[in-house]
């Protein structure tokens, strides 16, 4: 008797250790967040992109997710690395008038599946003037496609010695433009 209850409590154990990983591997994980899934796409509105002082500041980006990823986001701009892609859903910021977004594996392949954004600021929020690839133009009159292309081993991401044209300001003007951004509290 006791072998037989020995035997049903093992193969109950076993029916729900079963179906605990059936329910696990069903979750999914994208190999470093806990189990999260990062999102199918991240399409931003206007009121994703707020004032920049709220957003942690690398070298001379700003930079959130909006996918619940800022950590995994954080980590890369710190130490980035070729071949390395930032998670959907994030924000990347220099200038309070200009942006791009990780959407989506499959959004535009070419580009690693970034969209530019030109906006329009002020104390009262963002406008979103264009966004899309090839049609939005940065602060200095170039294609943000066009620029950002020479970083593609760096996910696109322009800096120091990622091949892109080095930008006509200094590192201390860009802060000061960013410290001024129009959305923020005095």
């Amino acid at each position: 008797m006791r072998t037989i209850r020995r035997r049903r409590v093992a193969d109950a154990l076993g029916a729900a250790v079963a179906v605990v990983a059936l329910a696990l591997a069903g979750c999914g994980s994208d190999g470093g967040s806990g189990g999260v899934r990062p999102p199918a796409d991240f399409v931003a509105v206007a009121s994703d992109f707020e004032c920049l002082q709220n957003w942690p500041r690398v070298r001379n980006i700003r930079l959130t997710n909006r996918g619940g990823f800022l950590d995994e986001a954080l980590a890369l701009a710190q130490n980035h690395q070729p071949g390395k892609q930032y998670p959907v859903g994030t924000i990347i910021q220099i200038f309070p008038g200009e942006a791009m977004v990780k959407r989506a594996p499959g959004y535009d392949p070419a580009n690693n599946d970034w969209e530019y954004f030109e906006l329009n600021v002020s104390a009262s929020g963002t406008e979103i003037r264009k966004r899309g690839r090839d049609d939005v133009i940065n602060m200095f009159g170039a294609q943000c496609f066009g620029c950002h292309e020479a970083a593609r081993e760096f996910d696109f991401i322009c800096e120091g010695d990622h091949g892109c044209i080095e930008l006509p300001v200094t590192g201390a003007q860009i802060a000061l433009l960013q410290d001024s951004d129009p959305r923020c509290a005095d």
